[in-house]
């Protein structure tokens, strides 16, 4: 798993679920917090469907952090306010970014989070398709 696909699953989860994921990281390792948790506005980038061109869609209230595990350095932003969840998503990519770590335990733990919001996707996808109408059908007589 890469790191932008790890951000998404830590990104997708609640709270408690990030900070589970940290919590024997938080135990283990020696933390300092380089930037303190802080409210900013990032401008989301989108790319128009027709001619394929970017736009800017907008500002988004998002959360950043910076801190370093054992001295290696760890960032996070993510979009909302939740301080708690940035700061141990900062701590795991502080851990991941260590190349002398084991890192299995973590990954597991964010390979079940994917998995989760995997089936909870699945199980919403199949909900909304009951309700999907086919306008080339009701056409037809």
């Amino acid at each position: 798993m890469n790191r932008r696909e790890r951000t998404a699953v830590l990104a997708g989860a609640r709270t408690e679920e990030v900070k589970d994921a940290a919590k024997e990281i938080r135990e283990s390792c020696e933390i300092q917090i380089l930037k303190q948790p802080q409210k900013t506005l990032v401008m989301v980038k989108v790319r128009e469907s027709v001619k394929k061109s970017l736009f800017y869609l907008g500002e988004v209230l998002a959360t950043e952090c910076m801190v370093t595990v054992n001295g290696i350095k760890g960032a996070s932003v993510m979009a909302g306010d939740d301080f708690e969840k940035c700061i141990s998503a900062a701590i795991i990519d502080g851990y991941l970014n260590d190349a002398s770590n084991d890192h299995r335990a973590v990954l597991e733990k964010i390979e079940k989070l994917k998995e989760k919001q995997e089936k909870a996707r699945e199980k919403l996808n199949r909900q909304l398709r009951k309700s999907k109408v086919n306008f080339n059908v009701m056409g037809e007589q």
